[in-house]
Order: structure tokens, then C-alpha cells, then sequence
């Protein structure tokens, strides 16, 4: 955590660009974007972004929420069984995806940094969070970032991240 630390003071400070958080299904990147956001606020930083929260059921994943993490708001992100738009497992909301692309294009106007969770395969097709994500890019405001750990490689290449961009990386 005491390297974690180290990132977030870059981050307010201007000085690195993103920071990654991953691991696998149940790792707790969300968790921990949730906490680092709370960290910045606290230590005076204008945090601004999504996370993704799972909605469970008996002990079963059976969707995701998304909440602007400057408003606490939220709007359903995705299930498992329709109404929505299918990618792999899931129906999306185009109503939570437009909240979230909301939400990520005002962090882009308004935050010191941006938190966004998670970036993935739906956001690398160009569908998801990709235009509000890439707002927040061409704002050049600071990120981070949950990303799979078999995406991690792609995500940074297609937001042009430095190779040293700091890596998190979480065990289940």
C-alpha cells in the first residue's frame, strides 16, 4: 500500500499520467478504486469518474451497477438476462452506459483525477465506456484505471500510456 501512496502523490501532483489496478474476478479492484478515490478526496483531490460495482445474488454475480463517483448516483450497468444490448455474458444498459459516459466527460471538465472502473474488452471495441474515456484522455487528466490482467497490455497501448505507467497488481 505504502508504494500505492507513493502513486496517488504523483498523481495529485501532476507528475505521472495513470496508475492500473488488476486482477482477476473477485481480486477487489473495485474495493480498491473505491478507496483510493476516497484517499484523494480526503487528502483535498477533485476525483471524478465510475466504478462498477457487482450485484450479487446468493453468492452469484448476476450484474453490475455503475456510480459517478463524484455524486454517488447510480444506474444499472448490466445483467445477466435481458432487456440490453448482449456483449458476451451480459445484457448493457445503454441507459447506464450514457450515465456512465456522462459522468466520465464531466470528471474530463471538472476533476483533478479520474477513476475508472473498469476498462475492457466492450470499451476496446470502441462500445462501453470508450467515449467518455476518451475524453477524459484528450483532457490529459490523470487515471486510474481497473483493467483485467489479460487486458492490461492492450488498454495501455490503446490510451498511449507510458511503458513505466505503475501496475497494481491484486491477488484473489
Amino acid at each position: 500500500m505504502e508504494d500505492v501512496l507513493v502513486y496517488l502523490e504523483k498523481l495529485l501532483q501532476g507528475k505521472a499520467r495513470a496508475l492500473v489496478i488488476t486482477g482477476p474476478i473477485g481480486a477487489g479492484k473495485t474495493r480498491t478504486i473505491a478507496r483510493l478515490a476516497a484517499r484523494l478526496r480526503s487528502a483535498g483531490g477533485k476525483v471524478g469518474g465510475v466504478i462498477s460495482p457487482r450485484v450479487l445474488e446468493r453468492g452469484a454475480t448476476v450484474g453490475y451497477v455503475v456510480r459517478d463517483v463524484s455524486t454517488g448516483e447510480q444506474q444499472p450497468l448490466c445483467s445477466i438476462s435481458p432487456p440490453g444490448i448482449k456483449f458476451r455474458g451480459y445484457h448493457f444498459s445503454p441507459e447506464g452506459i450514457a450515465f456512465a459516459n456522462r459522468a466520465l466527460t464531466r470528471a474530463a471538465d471538472e476533476a483533478q483525477i479520474v477513476v475508472i472502473d473498469e476498462v475492457g474488452p466492450l470499451e476496446l471495441s470502441g462500445g462501453g465506456f470508450a467515449p467518455g474515456v476518451m475524453a477524459v484522455r484528450k483532457a490529459r487528466i490523470p487515471l486510474i484505471l481497473s483493467v483485467r490482467p489479460g487486458l492490461v497490455g492492450r488498454v495501455s497501448d490503446w490510451l498511449e500510456l507510458p511503458r513505466a505507467t505503475p501496475i497494481v497488481r491484486l491477488a484473489p
